[in-house]
């Protein structure tokens, strides 16, 4: 499963919530099939499917109010009944996604090892979004004497990345794993 958003906060008395959108066009909503509600306490990522509590859900209705995504669900008539599912994350199945060239999956990193001039210096623990609209690589550190967890910045022209063979090499600037 992809996470698509959370449900921010409800917009109104009809059941419509103000949605925080990790997606790139969150218009498309109502035309996707097979999306699933969970708690913000759940976590899909690399699922193929709902692990309840999780539930199948459907978009009724998408707008913009004042320049934000606004969402309705099936099953979700009014405030009241919208007030439970506050903070709630939307999941979609990930065949259901398109790629481009050279794109891939945050998941599809986890457990990648990287190198560093050949060398095995650590392995991959998760990718982070950041604010400033690149990821950041969790690397668990297996250098000897070493232990923790480093984080690096996914700047394309630091890292080459073979998937196939769950590799990662890293060129970054000189002292960058010393930080």
């Amino acid at each position: 499963m992809l996470l698509l958003g959370h449900l921010a906060r409800v917009q109104g008395l009809k059941g419509e919530f103000l949605f925080h959108a990790l997606m790139d066009e969150p218009e498309r909503l109502p035309k996707l099939q097979g999306l699933v509600l969970a708690p913000p306490s759940v976590d899909l990522e690399g699922e193929d499917a709902a692990v309840p509590p999780a539930r199948e859900i459907q978009v009724r209705l998408f707008r913009w109010h004042q320049d934000r995504p606004c969402v309705a669900l099936d099953g979700v008539p009014d405030r009241t009944a919208a007030e439970a599912l506050k903070g709630w994350a939307l999941w979609m199945p990930e065949a259901q996604a398109t790629r481009g060239e050279g794109e891939s999956f945050r998941h599809e990193w986890i457990g990648c090892a990287v190198h560093v001039g050949g060398l095995k210096v650590g392995e991959v623990v998760r990718l982070d979004p950041t604010p400033m609209g690149y990821d950041m690589v969790i690397m668990r550190d297996l250098r000897k004497g070493r232990a923790g967890l480093r984080e690096i910045p996914y700047i394309k022209a630091w890292w080459g990345v073979d998937l196939s063979q769950r590799r990662l090499d890293l060129d970054g600037p000189e002292g960058l794993l010393e930080l």
